[in-house]
């Protein structure tokens, strides 16, 4: 499969790396972004579903409301995963991650969706799908605050029935027999509720007929949706969900941006082998624009709280070739001081780094596919001294500078120091922050800046685009990690191409 040779050549790449980081329980995680917010009466509650994506050395938290990978109060990207019973500390590299998207309608209003920490209550995001009018109700959100998990296992098995002419609905696995896929006869018998028709799709299926109706006694099966790529390929453990930004019927409460009518249709999933694949995730983000009137100026982008282990000792860069977010230690041990960090645990001095690889984003007008056309980080104002304008965001236009790859208060990223130089017209504006390895002392990156201790965020983009009615996006990233590497030892090779 195209996808996974590239992932295992890029894989092989970050493993000549080097670095080290982590995180804790006690610390106010969203900084400027944890004063009050407008509460509004939503037309669904708030998503509680929660599964653990776990089929091999990762243990990853995936929610139901737009975010994923921690539980409400911790981080929950365990790597690598542990057997708590043994009595072994479970240490987490992430903390958090949401897809946030925004954009401006032809009346010049800003619409935006951007899930964080969910303070006080806040949501922009809700459990379930939109229909193809553009709303959604209580009892749709409601049925669809769930997750859908299928297992390589369970469809070899399913394939092994068929192929002995075992045609019984009786004897279909349940990850299979319930998949959420367009026409599944059998869904509303596992789950007690209908599939909503709609020509977008749901979760990709293996179509033997190619009818468009997923049927498990044809021969369908459960697989992986990538555009442009086969749909006969499965991993080892898929998990399937939806969740809308128009459930809380008004403005969002995170962000106060107006409602975009967006669903989003997650696929997460991974592979049990002997090799580095074994330490990653990937998601894959179909995102489908139910609303009537076209948004210009959009932009799609991966937020991600990467603490590697303590969260105040965490450097990070990109890698602008590659569309990569890495986070590596800030030095040789994990914790601050020392191997501490308060009720968090640590890698200490077994230090590991973590990637997030934008493998895939949105078509533009033209459908050209777009990679990451900036990459910008800030800071959580709570932890260390930095500049204002480098926090958290805490209103709808802020976020929205974000994504578009400017600091908050709409200063252009400069190159050198911590890229915010609003005084200094000499400063040479740039759209991607920290792009050069730790181990180049005439790059720009964390090390060669000698940036002081702090908690950072990461904002992976794409845009702009004009997002049409209907219009179906994908995002895809993948998460490699690698362990115990020589601190910001590591250099970062350049990206071959093919002819």
């Amino acid at each position: 499969m195209r996808v996974l040779k590239l992932w295992l050549v890029f894989v092989a790449v970050m493993v000549a790396w080097s670095a080290s980081a982590h995180i804790p329980t006690n610390r106010v995680k969203s900084g400027a972004a944890q004063n009050n917010r407008a509460q509004y009466r939503n037309i669904c509650a708030a998503s509680t579903s929660q599964i653990d994506q776990a089929i091999n050395n990762v243990r990853a938290r995936l929610l139901g409301g737009g975010d994923c990978w921690w539980d409400f109060t911790d981080g929950r990207y365990i790597v690598p995963k542990v057997d708590p019973s043994t009595g072994q500390r479970e240490v987490s590299s992430i903390f958090a991650g949401s897809v946030w998207i925004g954009g401006i309608d032809p009346a010049g209003n800003l619409k935006l969706a951007c899930q964080d920490y969910r303070s006080g209550g806040a949501n922009d995001f809700w459990p379930g799908p939109i229909s193809e009018s553009g709303v959604t109700e209580e009892f749709t959100c409601r049925n669809w605050d769930r997750h859908f998990r299928v297992t390589g296992d369970e469809i070899r098995q399913h394939l092994r029935n068929l192929a002995a002419g075992n045609l019984s609905p009786d004897v279909i696995p349940r990850g299979v027999k319930g998949w959420p896929a367009r026409g599944n006869a059998y869904f509303v018998d596992v789950w007690g509720f209908d599939l909503p028709f709609t020509t977008q799709a749901l979760a990709g299926f293996y179509d033997v007929k190619e009818d468009g109706i997923y049927d498990p006694l044809d021969g369908d099966y459960p697989s992986i949706e990538i555009r442009r790529c086969p749909l006969d390929r499965y991993p080892d453990e898929m998990i399937f969900w939806i969740y809308n930004d128009h459930g809380g019927g008004q403005a969002h409460a995170v962000t106060q941006g107006n409602t975009i009518q967006m669903e989003v249709q997650v696929q997460a999933f991974g592979y049990v082998t002997n090799d580095e694949l074994n330490d990653m995730t990937f998601q894959r983000y179909k995102l489908i624009n139910r609303a009537v009137e076209r948004i210009d100026s959009t932009f799609f982008a991966m937020w991600v709280d990467a603490d590697l282990g303590c969260y105040q000792d965490d450097f990070v860069g990109c890698d602008i070739d590659r569309s990569l977010m890495y986070i590596y230690n800030q030095d040789n041990q994990d914790g601050q001081p020392g191997c501490a960090c308060g009720d968090v645990p640590t890698y200490c001095e077994q230090i590991p780094m973590l990637g997030v690889d934008y493998f895939r984003g949105p078509l533009d007008t033209f459908g050209n596919e777009l990679g990451m056309s900036s990459f910008m980080y800030y800071n959580n104002g709570s932890v260390g001294v930095h500049p204002t304008a480098t926090h958290d965001p805490s209103a709808d236009i802020e976020y929205y500078r974000y994504i578009t790859g400017t600091w908050r208060d709409g200063t252009p990223v400069t190159i050198g120091g911590n890229g915010y130089a609003p005084n200094n017209p000499g400063a040479v504006p740039t759209r991607f922050a920290l792009p050069d390895p730790p181990n180049d002392p005439s790059g720009w990156s964390m090390c060669t800046a000698n940036l002081t201790f702090g908690d950072r965020r990461t904002l992976q983009a794409s845009g702009p685009f004009t997002l049409k009615p209907g219009a179906v996006n994908e995002l895809i990233i993948g998460i490699p990690w690698v362990p115990d590497i020589d601190y910001r030892d590591f250099s970062i090779p350049k990206k071959k191409t093919t002819k």
